[in-house]
């Protein structure tokens, strides 16, 4: 009876009267989860104690279960909003149209977890020039998302109230403000992309990032461009750029480090070496991250990642 009680509703209390001491009949009992016992003869002392007991531990159950429930609803609240926060810092001018000059834009921004340590924007600065970048703080966790969202606000407000003279002077600017924000040995990962339409040339400064992986009509295979700066930091005093023209450029990816450092599935090595093939034979984000998905079990980091194409 026992069992098909608790078959038929895993909640409801039940309460064994028995004069048996048998073994194994209280092993069975306690394998159906029987609330309590009452041993005969009975007795009305006996039966209210018991009675007393198992209404207690019912209403203490249902008030456990009522708590948890509004602590999870609480905690999906909370995270909803931290997203809405992360999404809301986040711009891309080119969400509509995803036209950066020569180029069709894409882009993922795919979090570990709801509190994310990458964070990125696609700003259009002027008819002749856009800003693309993406920073990735260092650790995971509250510590590396709020370094991430802060620097990433940052360089949008630098946008929004037109001060973008040079890539070099955003950066600067940058290190300005976050410098006394850092931790003393925090550091932050970042790649800076300005790009020129009318000349058709970008010019970028990497600190500590993947290389960024590029094909062109003349050359075979995918060809790097690797970082040209140590991670940002509250000491950094110099910035290096580079510039190299565009017109030649097929296509070009920049990433943050969860897209290559993650593990893959056979156990044989990391994405950043099927990469660079994968990214030959993409022609969209839609299909990269196709690829990548068939090589990885779980996702180990967050990953960010933009791929610019020819248009």
């Amino acid at each position: 009876m026992s069992k098909k009680i608790r078959e038929a509703d895993a909640t409801i209390p039940i309460i064994m009267v028995t004069a048996l001491e048998n073994l194994e009949m209280l092993r069975e009992a306690i394998e159906v989860r029987v609330t309590s016992f009452i041993k005969k003869p009975l007795s009305a002392k006996a039966i209210f104690s018991t009675l007393e007991f198992v209404a207690k531990s019912v209403v203490a159950e249902r008030l456990l279960m009522k708590e948890q429930s509004r602590q999870i609803a609480y905690s999906d609240y909370q995270e909803k909003l931290t997203y809405e926060k992360e999404t809301t810092i986040i711009k891309n001018d080119f969400l509509e149209e995803g036209v950066v000059g020569d180029f069709i834009s894409e882009f993922l921004f795919k979090p570990r977890d709801i509190l994310s340590g990458d964070s990125y924007s696609l700003r259009k600065l002027s008819d002749r020039h856009s800003l693309a970048f993406i920073v990735d703080g260092m650790g995971k966790g509250i510590s590396a998302s709020v370094t991430a969202m802060m620097c990433c606000a940052y360089v949008n407000h630098l946008v929004d109230t037109n001060q973008t003279q040079s890539l070099t002077h955003i950066i600067e600017r940058l290190v300005s403000f976050i410098g006394t924000n850092l931790l003393e040995e925090e550091v932050v990962s970042a790649t800076f992309i300005l790009f020129d339409h009318k000349e058709h040339g970008m010019e970028y400064a990497m600190f500590s990032m993947p290389a960024m992986l590029y094909t062109t009509q003349e050359s075979e295979g995918v060809l790097r461009l690797k970082s040209n700066n140590p991670p940002l930091a509250s000491y950094t005093k110099r910035i290096n750029s580079t510039k190299i023209e565009t017109n030649s450029i097929e296509k070009l990816l920049f990433f943050s480090d969860g897209l290559n450092e993650n593990s893959l599935k056979d156990g044989s090595g990391i994405y950043g070496s099927r990469l660079m093939g994968d990214f030959e034979d993409a022609k969209s984000v839609e299909e990269l991250e196709q690829k990548r998905l068939e090589y990885i079990d779980i996702q180990e980091d967050d990953v960010t990642y933009i791929f610019l194409r020819k248009r």
